[in-house]
C-alpha cells in the first residue's frame, strides 16, 4: 500500500528556510581558482597567437624577394645521424639527430610515430623545414612530420583550456550564487538541477575548444563562446523553470513490516531531547499490535545496545518527502528522504536512506489519507 498524507493545516508549518551562504563557499571559491587560471593563460597568449598568426601567413623563402629575419618558410637539405625513441613518464619520446653539413649536428623531436620517424634510417637524407630559425617540420620525399614546439597547435590548445577554464569557472561562480538563493525559493532536490547545467556548460566548453582549434581570428573564437554560453545557458534556465514547474518533493515508499528489532542509519533532527548530534542510527523494535506503531529510539551506537533515548508517543508523522538543501544531511544525498513529524507544536525530521526508511514507516507508519 502506497502511503502519503497532506500535512495537518492546524499544524505551525516549518519556519522558512533562510539564505545559507556557507553551502556556496566551496563552488564560488572554485569558480574564482578556475577564472583566475584562465586569466593567467589569457595574459601568456597575446605572443603566442601573434607568433601563430606570423607562421601562418608566412610565405616561402623562394616566393620572397628580401625575406626579413627569416620570416620565410626556408628547406634545406640534411642527413640522418641518428634516430632514438624513448618512454619517459608514460609517453614516447621520438628524437631524430640530423647533420646540415655546413653546421654542428642538432636535435629535433618529432611529433607522434609517423610518418617520417617510422621510415627514418642513419644515412637518409632528409628535407629540414624552419621558420625564424626554429625547425618545424622535417620531410622524407613525399612525406613530412611535425617537431614538437611548431608555432600554432601550442596557442590554440592553451587558448582552447583557456576558454574552457573560464567557461567552467563563471558556471560554478553561477551555480553557487543560484544556490545560495535555492534557500530562499525552492530548496527540495531534484537530480535535474545538477545534470541540466552540467550539460549546458559541457556544450558551452565543445563549443569554445571547437572554435579555439578551427577559427583562426581570435575575436571570432571569443563571439562564437559568448554566443554559445548565453544559448547554452538560457536553455539551461528555461529548462530549469520548466522543470521545477512540474517537480513535487513528494515521495511515495511502501513499508517494510517489522517482525523483531533493527538498527538502522537515520537521523533525528529538531529542537527535543532524542535529537542530539552523533546519534546517527535509530533503533526499531515492533509494536503491541502486528503493523501498528512500533518502539524507535536514538542512539550513537551502530548495534542499539547502549545510550538509547526514545522517541514518544507525541511524535506524530505527517508526510514523507525527498531531500531539501536546509535539511541535516549525511551520505548520499541522491538517495535520502525525510519524514516530516510533530512533537506537538515542534518539527522534527528523520533523515534516512530509502531502504532504512522502508523499515522506519514499519515502526512509525503515516497516517491514512
Amino acid at each position: 500500500m502506497t502511503r502519503a498524507c497532506t500535512p495537518d493545516p492546524s499544524a505551525a508549518p516549518p519556519p522558512p528556510a533562510r539564505r545559507d551562504m556557507r553551502s556556496a563557499i566551496a563552488p564560488g571559491a572554485l569558480g574564482a581558482v578556475l577564472i583566475l587560471a584562465a586569466a593567467v593563460l589569457f595574459v601568456t597568449l597575446p605572443g603566442k597567437l601573434a607568433e601563430a598568426h606570423d607562421f601562418r601567413a608566412a610565405r616561402s623563402c623562394e616566393d620572397v624577394a628580401a625575406p626579413e629575419n627569416g620570416d620565410c618558410l626556408a628547406t634545406w637539405p640534411a642527413a640522418v645521424v641518428a634516430k632514438e625513441s624513448r618512454r619517459e613518464k608514460k609517453s614516447d619520446t621520438r628524437l631524430v639527430t640530423v647533420d646540415p653539413g655546413d653546421g654542428p649536428p642538432f636535435e629535433v623531436e618529432l611529433r607522434g610515430a609517423g610518418p617520417v620517424f617510422g621510415e627514418l634510417e642513419p644515412g637518409d637524407r632528409v628535407t629540414v623545414h624552419s621558420w625564424r630559425g626554429t625547425v618545424w617540420a622535417l620531410g622524407l620525399g613525399e612525406l613530412r612530420q611535425d617537431v614538437r614546439g611548431k608555432p600554432g597547435p601550442g596557442a590554440a590548445a592553451r587558448l582552447a583550456v583557456a576558454l574552457a577554464l573560464l567557461v567552467v569557472g563563471a558556471a560554478f561562480v553561477r551555480g553557487a550564487f543560484w544556490w545560495s538563493l535555492r534557500h530562499t525559493r525552492d530548496p527540495a532536490v531534484h537530480a535535474w538541477q545538477s545534470w541540466v547545467p552540467f550539460a549546458a556548460t559541457s556544450a558551452a566548453v565543445g563549443v569554445a575548444i571547437t572554435s579555439a582549434l578551427t577559427v583562426d581570428d581570435v575575436p571570432l573564437v571569443l563571439l562564437i563562446t559568448a554566443a554559445g554560453c548565453a544559448v547554452a545557458w538560457s536553455a539551461s534556465a528555461l529548462l530549469t523553470r520548466l522543470l521545477g514547474r512540474r517537480a513535487t518533493d513528494v515521495v511515495t515508499l511502501e513499508p517494510k513490516t517489522l517482525t523483531a528489532g533493527r538498527v538502522v542509519r537515520a537521523v533525528v533532527a529538531g529542537e527535543v531531547p532524542y535529537s542530539v548530534e552523533g546519534y546517527d542510527y535509530l533503533t526499531l523494535a515492533p509494536g503491541p499490535v502486528p503493523g501498528g506503531r512500533g518502539r524507535l529510539a536514538t542512539t550513537p551506537d551502530a548495534y542499539g545496545k547502549v545510550v538509547l533515548r526514545p522517541l514518544p508517543d507525541t511524535l506524530v508523522p505527517v508526510r514523507l518527502r525527498g531531500k531539501h538543501v536546509t535539511d541535516p544531511h549525511y551520505g548520499s544525498r541522491s538517495s535520502e528522504v525525510v519524514l516530516e513529524c510533530r512533537d506537538g507544536e515542534t518539527a522534527v525530521l528523520i533523515v534516512a536512506e530509502r531502504h532504512a526508511m522502508r523499515w522506519i514507516l514499519g515502526a512509525l507508519p503515516l497516517p491514512a489519507d
